[in-house]
């Protein structure tokens, strides 16, 4: 009985859903924003019970696509762990968000991103965090979708470390529920690389890999985006 009770009580530390924001400032209001951002908002986020771990990061100004893959449109991203009894429990989360930033002037309304981990973590950790990070948004061709998320979970994301820049990944597929706010949650899958390497080396590495590391018989690569962030 004792060890069961032990169980039941690390469950109130252990992730079960990873929140994305992607946030905006106004245009004249870059600078007010991230003070904002990156003090009250931030302790007020923190603060808010089922959250485990907040993190921000910023888009980062170098495209790895170069061109080939849009880029959103929303630069600040916000990673936020949370631990909840099934994915509904986060639309208090996710109203208080939107709340924060309506009435801040600076800030425009947020995305918000509700997902869940579908791969364990592979790789390694870098060797410091937070680190920069390469955030695939990736969606199946149509009809292919279970296909689609045990090749990505199990194979791609582990070929994806033959990038030398890239340490570790794990995969996300979005949730039944979502409240996204500002901009659809149209992603059926977020893949999360940490790095340690420059956006400019990925780039590099890319031109010298082997084809047959990278195919993408089941991406619908008219619905996919990728970026690197740094953190704030």
């Amino acid at each position: 009985m004792h060890k069961q009770r032990a169980a039941r009580e690390l469950l109130r530390s252990q992730r079960s859903h990873v929140l994305f924001v992607l946030s905006a400032s106004t245009p004249d209001g870059q600078q007010r924003f991230l003070r904002w951002y990156q003090d009250r908002y931030r302790l007020r986020i923190a603060n808010v019970p089922g959250i485990l771990s907040v993190q921000h990061y910023v888009q980062h100004d170098v495209d790895i696509t170069q061109g080939q893959f849009e880029r959103l449109p929303l630069p600040y991203l916000g990673v936020y762990e949370l631990c909840l009894d099934g994915a509904p429990e986060a639309q208090d989360l996710i109203t208080e968000i939107s709340r924060l930033h309506r009435e801040e002037e600076s800030a425009r309304l947020p995305a918000t991103w509700l997902y869940y981990p579908v791969s364990e973590p592979v790789g390694r950790p870098p060797i410091s965090r937070p680190s920069l990070l390469t955030l695939a948004f990736a969606n199946a061709l149509s009809g292919r979708e279970d296909e689609f998320r045990e090749w990505y979970a199990t194979r791609h994301i582990r070929h994806a470390l033959h990038i030398d820049a890239l340490v570790s990944g794990q995969c996300f597929e979005r949730t039944q529920f979502q409240d996204p706010g500002a901009l659809e949650a149209r992603f059926q899958t977020i893949a999360v690389y940490e790095q340690e390497g420059s956006p400019e080396s990925i780039i590099e590495s890319m031109r010298f890999l082997p084809e047959e590391l990278f195919p993408f018989p089941m991406i619908d690569l008219s619905r996919f985006a990728e970026s690197v962030y740094r953190p704030l």
